[in-house]
This record gives C-alpha cells, sequence and structure tokens, in this order.
C-alpha cells in the first residue's frame, strides 16, 4: 500500500514526489493535460457549458414585454381593420342612421312622409361623409321661427376652396329657404336640412340642420311656395291683384342715425344706419304683403319664395369681409353691401329665388319686374342703373315702400328710388 504525503502531488493519474517537480513544472503538466483531454472530446455535443440559471423574476419581466408586444400589434391590426371599413362605408355613401330617419318620418305629413324620409336620408349621409370634407362650422343645427333667419358661419373650407365658391341648398324650400350667402329663412313649420357645398369640388358637403317652429304649409305640394289653396273661400285673403287694397307704408323708426324722404327709409351707399338697430326678423307688414305676392304669383303657375330676408350687422360684416377677401373689395362693392349700409338690416328687402344671375329672364323674374309693385314692392337695383345705384342689376332683389311710391315709381318707368328722390349713392372714403 502506498502512502502519500501532504507534500506529494498526484498528476495525471500518475504519483509524483514532492521533490521531483516545481510549481512551474506541475503547471506545465496540467495545459499539457487539458489539452489533450480537450481534443479527445471529439466535439461531443453532449459535452457542453452548463446553462446559466435564469432568476424567477427575470423570467417573468420577459413574459410580460412579449404579452405587451403582442397585445400592441392586435390593438394596430385592430385599427387598420377599422380605418379600411370607415372608407368602404364612405365612398358607399354610409348607412342613415335609424333614429334620423325615424324622427322625419315622425315630422312629416301626408303623402310627403315618403319624400321627406328619402331626402333626410340622402342629406344624413352627406353629413357623415362631410366630417372628413374639410369644412367646419360654427353651428350644424338651428331653430328658427316663421320669417326668422339664421346664418351658420362657414370657418374652414376644403383645400383650394374659399367663401366665393360656396353652394347652398335647401332639402325642402318650403320649410326652410337659403340664399347663396347661406341665410336661412323659415318658411313654414317642420323639419329640413340645408347643405353647404363648394364648386371646385361637389364632393366636399357639412349640413345643418334646420326646424322651424310654426304651422306647417298645408298648400298644394304640386304648387311649391303656394301658402293657400285657390278656392272661392278664399277670394277675401287672395284676391286678383287688381282687387287689392293699397299696401300700406312701413312703420317709421324712431331715433337717431335714420335717413326718411317722407315714408321711405333710404339705406344705400350714401346713408346708412346704425349697427345697433337690430328688428331681428322682416317687418310683419313686409312679410303680409310678400305672401300675397307669392300667392298672386302661384295663381299664374310661378313659384317665388323667400330665400333671403332680414340679415343682422354682424351679418352683413361677415359677408362683405368674405367677398372682400374672394374678389377685393371695388368688386365685392358692386355686389354686397358694407355693414350699416345694407336695406336687408332694415327688415324691408327681400331676396327671392335664385340669388345669381341665372334668375334674370326667368318667368319669375319677369313677372317680378311686371307685378311686384302691386303688392308695394319695387325692384331695387334694375338693369342699367348701376351708375345710379351703385350696384349691379339684382332681379332677385325688392324692396317693401308701401303702394303710394311703388305706384308712382312704377308709372314713372321703374326707375330708382335714387331717381325719385334726387338723392345719391356712393360711399364717402
Amino acid at each position: 500500500m502506498t502512502i502519500y504525503t501532504s507534500c506529494d502531488i498526484i498528476v495525471t493519474g500518475y504519483f509524483y514526489p514532492a521533490a521531483a517537480f516545481c510549481p512551474a513544472d506541475i503547471t506545465k503538466e496540467r495545459a499539457i493535460y487539458m489539452d489533450n483531454n480537450y481534443n479527445n472530446r471529439n466535439y461531443d455535443p453532449n459535452s457542453q457549458r452548463p446553462r446559466k440559471r435564469v432568476s424567477k423574476k427575470t423570467l417573468r419581466r420577459r413574459q410580460l414585454t412579449a404579452l405587451c408586444v403582442i397585445a400592441f400589434l392586435v390593438l394596430l391590426l385592430v385599427i387598420l381593420m377599422a380605418k379600411a371599413c370607415t372608407k368602404d362605408s364612405t365612398k358607399k355613401g354610409g348607412d342613415t342612421a335609424p333614429t334620423e330617419t325615424t324622427t322625419t318620418t315622425a315630422l312629416t305629413t301626408t303623402a310627403q312622409a315618403a319624400t321627406s324620409a328619402t331626402t333626410t336620408t340622402t342629406t344624413t349621409t352627406r353629413t357623415e361623409g362631410a366630417n372628413d370634407s374639410g369644412f367646419k362650422l360654427d353651428k350644424y343645427s338651428v331653430y328658427i321661427d316663421i320669417g326668422g333667419t339664421a346664418l351658420p358661419i362657414v370657418q374652414a373650407y376644403p383645400d383650394g376652396s374659399s367663401e366665393p365658391d360656396e353652394v347652398w341648398t335647401s332639402s325642402d324650400p318650403k320649410i326652410a329657404t337659403v340664399d347663396s350667402y347661406g341665410h336661412i329663412t323659415g318658411v313654414s313649420g317642420g323639419e329640413c336640412y340645408v347643405t353647404v357645398g363648394t364648386r371646385k369640388d361637389p364632393s366636399k358637403e357639412a349640413t345643418v340642420k334646420v326646424v322651424v317652429a310654426g304651422p306647417a304649409n298645408t298648400a298644394n305640394p304640386d304648387v311649391p311656395g303656394e301658402n293657400t289653396p285657390n278656392t272661392d273661400n278664399n277670394k277675401i285673403t287672395n284676391p286678383e291683384p287688381q282687387q287689392l287694397a293699397e299696401a300700406p307704408a312701413p312703420s317709421k323708426i324712431s331715433g337717431e342715425g335714420f335717413h326718411y324722404e317722407g315714408d321711405v327709409l333710404i339705406v344705400n351707399k350714401t346713408y346708412s344706419i346704425p349697427s345697433t338697430y337690430d328688428p331681428g326678423a322682416l317687418d310683419p307688414t313686409c312679410t303680409e304683403w310678400f305672401n300675397k305676392l307669392a300667392q298672386g304669383a302661384a295663381k299664374e303657375g310661378l313659384n317665388i319664395y323667400i330665400s333671403s330676408g332680414y340679415r343682422s350687422y354682424n351679418d352683413q360684416n361677415t359677408i362683405y369681409n368674405g367677398y372682400c377677401q374672394g374678389y377685393g373689395q371695388a368688386t365685392a362693392d358692386t355686389f354686397s353691401a358694407r355693414p350699416g349700409h345694407s336695406e336687408h338690416q332694415t327688415g324691408l328687402a327681400i331676396d327671392v329665388n335664385i340669388i345669381d344671375d341665372s334668375f334674370a329672364g326667368t318667368p319669375e323674374a319677369i313677372w317680378i319686374e311686371n307685378h311686384c309693385w302691386e303688392y308695394g314692392f319695387i325692384l331695387r337695383y334694375p338693369k342699367g342703373k348701376q351708375d345710379i345705384t351703385g350696384y349691379k342689376y339684382e332681379p332677385w332683389h325688392i324692396r317693401y315702400v308701401g303702394s303710394e311710391i311703388s305706384k308712382k315709381i312704377h308709372d314713372a318707368g321703374g326707375i330708382t328710388l335714387e331717381e325719385y328722390y334726387g338723392l345719391t349713392s356712393q360711399y364717402q372714403s
């Protein structure tokens, strides 16, 4: 039996006395052994370095990170699918909300129910698409009385469009009309929609819901704008023009800042009215006699209706400044009044039907020119009188003055108020 001492060393399976080697020799021998042993392994795949153990905390952190990444990817996929569905719905025209159609159907009556419901469906579809149209309005619903007005202000336009490109339309002019400036006027009780678009891109639209308080128009639906059926029972309330009593002069406005010639209030480029004057609606006498005028035209199969009535000082300021931006002040002054110089602020002026040059020469325009005087109105800006009135020919603009003055102006050959009273119409600056 071999006994080893603490000084003896066993290296590579052999016994070496302590005196046989020095520490340097032992290190060299060990290196040779390790090198030979590595080569003899022949890269045995089972001979691997032991893996580093991962703590539970680290493993849990890695699992949570993986879950967060997966959740983010799922959310991103859902958003992309939702956007794709929205685009498809817009291209197809969208669907009308059932509540909107139900409400409209409840408000419509008799044979107009189906038509009104269909119109509302189309309008609502345009409204849903209007969110991406580029239009931004200060209001998307208005509530007015019969004869009352409202003006939605366009705060933003689609790219490449501006105020002169606006196109306003009403889904039902028998309930509410709208002029080319966006003034909405209540005609009879009910609900309809007013849409603003742009001439440069008809697909861009925004819609305003209009609710008019008051009795519904029960006129013959085949004759829009006719307020009373033509029967023997209404000969007194709807007489022939030659049987009409004289239309009274409008009431005078008390206070300073108003220029009168007799009973006629003068508002033009020379004479203005205070910015604080705000009747809020058309003059009641003016409204009464316009209704008679519309009834007289309806008897001849013509449809004459209000597109723009009363306009406040602020409304006119917005309109005028918009035209100045679009056309320049010199051009705007030929067809738009500066704030305080507009007859619409008096509540005695009305724009009828189509407020642009296409109205000239239509049967309604010809009838207005020949017969409006019978109801106390005059054509305020006749053709060929721009140098006198300061405004271009406007066959749609009539002014209520009462029968006494309207007849005299008609008998004088359709002259202007400026000619009749010897007045000027020029801005001071």
